[in-house]
């Protein structure tokens, strides 16, 4: 069975442009007119191969390839449409394309699986309308998901406007959490998001684990005051004191951390914020993401150690709050072992790398078993315009995901 990698391309293309803005841009933002444009563009080539289109409760698009027993539980591949601001063409969309090529491979080959095979397009993985991602996947795994009516988006949208438009309603959500035996494994095929491979020059990444992510507030108060007549000596200023600790979070994550762990504060809030005041109070959010739950506990001990020597020379107080918490998530053993002997069989140079980024993967590897397979992204791009796979790249990961779908098609497992 040959993949048609010209009909992928040409694809991710016509859904790229889905997103066209008037400044330019691409954007799909999840349930924006962009979005629903790349689904019902989606949905089309399905429906050309005769397979209609299923949307759950928490809008997440199902296509199925009946097996030879529709009663076994299914194969599940895809992944997302939604983007960033401005995202790039392969981010999400390849999973999906993926998937749906595969679909058709099968039917054009007359090959016809054991298990159903479906596909799923996630709703809104990406998360920056409301400030959280991962529903929808979120929603089929049956997690608590903290969302009500009220969260408003940055145009002042609540989310209950906005998915009641969508033919949705926010109460009605988590029934779509699906049982844990309807699947027999799910499989996602995604950009790197990095540059580890595309570095090496390896086309295909076997996913170990995807990295556990922990988020923090933290509050330094110093002491507001004019910033003429104060002089230096006797300052408390609570912004110097938070650039003294975010400057020392590299040396801190490189003499503690392994080659993954990475922190990074990329929000601040300053008060009162004003060009002749010496800043009184200083909040900012902290994020540690590591494969290994115990590294990101022993870095959070070493920065905040380091927070309080700082606020003690300076006087000053802080706290130190985390807000959110996702554990590593390793992949289902004999899933990845299954991509790794489809690989193998191939002939295709590879290597087992983690995942530094959020997938709906993550979210699916606590109730069904779950594989991940990785293609480069040139110069380790993503979440850009500039975001680029080499077309060689996309077709071996294509033939590993059906190769896989086979393989794990004639494995028996209890999920």
């Amino acid at each position: 069975m040959d993949i048609n990698l010209e009909r992928v391309l040409s694809r991710l293309e016509e859904l790229y442009q889905c997103g066209a803005q008037d400044d330019g841009t691409y954007t799909r933002m999840a349930y924006s007119p962009g979005d629903l444009k790349g689904r019902e563009t989606f949905a089309g080539y399905f429906r050309k191969l005769g397979l209609e289109p299923v949307m759950d409760s928490a809008g997440n698009l199902k296509f199925r390839l009946e097996g030879e027993n529709p009663k076994l539980p299914a194969i599940v591949t895809g992944s997302h449409l939604d983007t960033v601001p401005d995202g790039g063409k392969y981010d999400g969309v390849l999973g999906c394309v993926a998937g749906l090529e595969i679909c058709e491979t099968l039917l054009k080959s007359g090959r016809r699986l054991k298990h159903p095979l479906e596909v799923v397009v996630f709703t809104d993985e990406e998360g920056f309308r409301f400030g959280s991602g991962l529903l929808g996947s979120g929603a089929m795994c049956g997690e608590e998901l903290h969302i009500s009516e009220a969260d408003e988006d940055m145009n002042g949208q609540t989310r209950g406007e906005v998915m009641k438009a969508y033919g949705l309603h926010v109460a009605d959500v988590p029934k779509a959490k699906r049982a844990r035996d309807s699947i027999h494994c799910f499989l996602e095929l995604h950009v790197e998001q990095g540059a580890s491979l595309y570095k090496n020059g390896t086309p295909v990444g076997v996913v170990s684990s995807i990295a556990g992510v922990s988020r923090y507030e933290i509050t330094v108060k110093g002491e507001a005051n004019h910033a003429g007549s104060t002089v230096m000596a006797d300052r408390r200023d609570a912004l110097v004191a938070a650039a003294g600790f975010i400057s020392a979070v590299p040396r801190i994550v490189e003499e503690y951390g392994s080659a993954y762990t990475v922190a990074t504060v990329g929000t601040m809030k300053v008060v009162p914020n004003s060009v002749n005041v010496i800043p009184g109070t200083c909040t900012f959010n902290l994020e540690i993401r590591d494969q290994d739950k115990e590294m990101i506990e022993l870095i959070e001990r070493k920065l905040e150690e380091q927070l309080g020597r700082i606020c003690k020379e300076m006087g000053e107080t802080y706290t130190f709050e985390r807000f959110s918490y996702h554990e590593p998530a390793p992949m289902a053993e004999w899933v990845k072992e299954s991509i790794e002997k489809s690989v193998q069989e191939l002939d295709i140079p590879y290597a087992v790398i983690p995942s530094g980024a959020f997938h709906d993967s993550l979210i699916m590897t606590a109730r069904f078993p779950t594989g991940m397979i990785f293609v480069p992204s040139v110069d380790g791009i993503s979440h850009s315009r500039y975001e680029y796979t080499e077309k060689e790249d996309i077709r071996q990961g294509l033939r590993v995901l059906l190769e896989t779908i086979l393989k794990v098609d004639d494995m028996n497992v209890t999920c």
